[in-house]
């Protein structure tokens, strides 16, 4: 039977791990705890002989599931939550988290928020639309986001989650509820984020310090156009993405999924106009729940060009075709 050691070697220590934070939330006893950044185990504990819960909840084991392009879906449209004027693009992902919540369809989610007065990204339990405003815009860098799916359900009694996350929290979440993992049960939605690729928060760090930029002062991080964004009252740096390739974790090169294939909505800002957010429906459980916020006249709709849609297929297509495989 495969356990921790094989899940350390095969997937840590090979540099594969997402730092999503599943195995951490599968281990019923808490023995995996986030050590520098990664899932860890301190010490070899008598109940983990014979048990492969931790390894069989990592997704990196099977692999990714991919469909063609940007993956199947219902409609695809361009949005903006009229009252989103805090949040990052369309303010989309707020809009859907409060309508659900309001219309107790979710009880709470599990998503990143910022930690202190900085925007370094860190796990977090929302459990209040004044929490789901409060982990509004993007932030940058890993977030072991499913970490928190255990404490949620135990510590929160929270049983109807939303889990909000990258291509890589999605495709590690529907690993865990094909593997029936007990904690998966309680998650009722889905948003997945459009990544193209992470930035390592302490590179970003590094460069807003460099800047004479206090981190409080940062008002957005964004990457647009083939740059990475800063925007501090007045000023807005511009850095060319080609300039900070080492910036990129070294597991995203295993990634192919830039839309979030797997999450019943997806939500990205390309292929719409500044200030909206593209929305791919692609579950009949999002559709229900988008159709019921386009009725309730808290968003803008409108449709997606066919120029795009194609530019946003073509994107989807470039980071399929540019990353490496990993089996273990």
């Amino acid at each position: 039977m495969y356990s921790y050691e094989e899940l350390e070697s095969g997937v840590i220590q090979a540099g594969v791990c997402t730092g999503c934070g599943a195995c951490i939330s599968a281990c019923p006893l808490y023995y995996i705890q986030l050590i520098d950044g990664m899932p860890r185990r301190p010490k070899k504990r008598a109940a983990c002989k014979n048990c492969g819960t931790c390894f069989n909840s990592c997704y990196k084991v099977k692999g990714e599931s991919y469909g063609d392009n940007t993956g199947r879906y219902l409609r695809a449209v361009s949005a903006k939550w009229d009252h989103g004027t805090q949040c990052q693009d369309g303010g989309i992902v707020t809009a859907i988290l409060r309508y659900a919540y309001e219309m107790k369809l979710i009880d709470g989610a599990v998503l990143t928020c910022r930690d202190n007065n900085s925007w370094m990204p860190v796990p977090c339990v929302a459990k209040s639309a004044d929490d789901f405003d409060a982990s509004s815009k993007t932030k940058f860098g890993v977030s072991p986001v499913l970490m928190d799916l255990r404490p949620a359900v135990v510590e929160h009694g929270l049983n109807k989650l939303c889990v909000v996350g990258t291509p890589c929290h999605i495709q590690s979440l529907r690993h865990l509820q094909r593997s029936n993992a007990d904690v998966s049960s309680a998650v009722a939605l889905t948003i997945g984020l459009f990544c193209s690729g992470n930035l390592e928060y302490r590179h970003i760090a590094e460069r807003i310090h460099t800047l004479g930029i206090r981190p409080e002062d940062v008002e957005k991080l964004a990457v647009s156009n083939g740059r990475f964004i800063i925007k501090a009252g007045d000023r807005s740096e511009s850095i060319p993405l080609s300039e900070i390739k080492s910036w990129v974790p070294g597991h995203c090169s295993f990634c192919r999924d830039y839309t979030g294939e797997l999450a019943d909505i997806s939500i990205g800002s390309e292929g719409s106009p500044e200030g909206w957010s593209t929305v791919i429906i692609r579950t009949e459980k999002g559709e229900e729940i988008f159709s019921g916020l386009e009725k309730s006249t808290a968003v803008s709709v409108s449709g997606i060009g066919s120029a795009e849609l194609e530019r946003l297929k073509r994107a989807s297509e470039a980071k399929r075709n540019s990353q490496n495989s990993y089996v273990i």
